[in-house]
């Protein structure tokens, strides 16, 4: 295997090479079509951070027809890296109202990421190769089944921000290129900030492919690809602002363990065996095009796979206030990978063994997936009869019972609490409050300190290591008068202990329990 030159890319306005039945409009169209199939057979997407979000939707859309809200919350609008799926959602809620807006934003966010990879391998390659409708998967991986709305649509901005420049640096019209970045970097910083640092790795990691073709002097190389790149540097001034009125660089919690352990969790959602057994097939494809005298890896996308691949395990746990940074940037990394890898010197026959396998796998993870996705919408379905018996306005203490060991299943139900917020105008004890992370403010002293994430969090009266606090040990904490009811969800078994003097259990309440607090 060898990093293709840049030489060898389709130039502009030529017959793509080797074109087949991938590279025609109407098939890249199907193929995106069917990458938002698992999110199609549900009614709204079992991600475990996008209930959280649809509560925090509903204060930003609606707290002026929600008086009840008012009291306890606030949505400032900020200049912050972090408002991509805030931004979506306000434009659609007039057409589609809070849910459907908020499902919405998330089709449209798995669908311009398919576009994305599709476009950059026809960029690339000069046609769509099977390994990039392969890494359309990975999009589905473990960042996105958590609910990292922001995080996604940025970095599908940044794919496509990418394809432009792209194009527009070939026909080398630099003006138009280096505006492109400026705008397109500093839209997509808006929607993430992870998003406008993978453009500038995406378009380092071209003008590093260029510049080691070329065999430029160290010197002049260094300038070249600065003077390509210094329009990305338009955000830092608002970055600077942000950062300075929040929590500082927030950066923290490296750690080697859970790196390895997510090297085999890029596709965590439900079921272990079918999500490492992903993995194993991404390697292999993987392996195949690094050992195959037929295949090479383009050299801008190569070399941008193997520095995301590095900063995943450089990065720590946590960066500006969000968490598994590092984590994140795997999925996307493997990604680009299989998006990289070019067959233009293939034999016929390899090329439909290759071709086939990639497909194949294509079709199967996105099963697994849809099916991953109609058992975790099940198991929230099966919660959220508690709703129902909450009066309008209550003020939910939400507890979420957390097995002893970490399971694999992506916790669903962790911030099922936004339902009862944007259904029934309820205060809910699950918000997030870091610094900066978002412009929703909670506010509501007298229930401190249950008025925020994690307070929600906690785990039966048998584990042995503790890593959230005991059921009942939170349950003797909370002020009662602050609150009118206490819902109880969980993973495993409901025998939780709940102490009976205050609680009454309101029954048909679902397979958590809801109960009624008496001062």
């Amino acid at each position: 295997m060898t990093l293709a030159q840049p030489q060898t890319m389709a130039p502009v306005g030529a017959p793509p090479l080797l074109s087949g039945w991938l590279d025609r409009w109407p098939v890249i169209l199907l193929v995106c079509l069917l990458s938002i199939v698992p999110l199609l057979v549900v009614d709204f997407p079992p991600l475990a951070d996008l209930y959280g979000h649809l509560g925090r939707y509903a204060v930003q859309t609606e707290l002026a027809q929600r008086p009840a809200l008012q009291q306890f919350y606030s949505y400032d609008w900020k200049l912050i890296g972090n408002l991509g799926g805030d931004i979506v959602v306000q434009a659609l809620h007039p057409l589609l109202g809070l849910e459907g807006a908020v499902r919405a934003t998330v089709i449209l966010t798995q669908l311009l990421g398919a576009l994305g990879l599709l476009l950059v391998a026809r960029e690339v390659h000069g046609r769509v190769t099977p390994f990039a409708v392969a890494a359309i998967t990975l999009l589905y991986g473990y960042p996105f089944n958590y609910g990292f709305i922001n995080y996604a649509l940025s970095m599908a901005f940044a794919l496509l921000a990418y394809v432009v420049w792209l194009r527009l640096h070939r026909q080398e019209r630099s003006l138009a290129a280096g505006v492109w970045l400026a705008v397109a970097g500093a839209a997509i910083w808006v929607c993430h900030t992870y998003g406008w640092a993978f453009l500038g790795l995406l378009v380092g990691s071209t003008m590093l492919a260029e510049v080691f073709a070329a065999r430029m002097h160290p010197v002049r190389a260094v300038g070249r690809i600065l003077g390509a790149c210094w329009p990305l540097l338009l955000p830092v001034v608002p970055m600077a602002v942000w950062r300075a009125e929040s929590s500082g660089a927030a950066m923290s919690g490296w750690s080697m363990a859970y790196k390895l352990r997510w090297l085999f969790q890029p596709f965590k959602n439900t079921w272990p065996v079918p999500d490492i057994a992903s993995v194993a097939i991404v390697t292999a494809l993987l392996y195949w095009a690094r050992l195959s005298r037929s295949a090479s890896y383009a050299g801008g996308v190569g070399i941008a796979a193997l520095l995301s691949v590095a900063f995943f395990f450089i990065l720590p746990t946590r960066v500006f206030g969000s968490a598994f940074a590092d984590m994140r940037l795997l999925p996307y990394g493997l990604a680009i990978a299989l998006v990289a890898v070019r067959f233009d010197r293939l034999g016929s026959r390899e090329l439909k063994i290759v071709s086939a396998i990639a497909l194949a796998f294509f079709v199967g993870r996105q099963t697994v997936t849809a099916a991953s996705y109609i058992v975790q919408n099940r198991l929230i379905a099966a919660a959220l009869p508690a709703l129902d018996h909450m009066p309008q306005g209550a003020r939910v203490a939400f507890f979420v019972v957390k097995p002893c060991q970490i399971a694999w299943a992506v916790p669903a139900l962790d911030h099922l609490a936004g339902a009862a917020l944007a259904r029934r105008d309820a205060f809910v004890n699950d918000q997030w409050q870091q610094p900066g992370v978002n412009p929703l403010k909670v506010h509501y002293p007298a229930a401190e300190p249950f008025t925020r994430d994690p307070s929600h969090l906690v785990q039966g009266e048998n584990c042995g290591h503790r890593a959230r606090p005991p059921l009942s040990e939170a349950l003797a904490r909370l002020p009662r008068a602050a609150f009118t009811h206490v819902w109880i969800v969980g993973y495993g078994p409901t025998d939780w202990a709940v102490p009976q003097e205050g609680f009454v259990e309101v029954p048909g309440s679902g397979s958590g329990k809801l109960y009624t607090v008496k001062p």
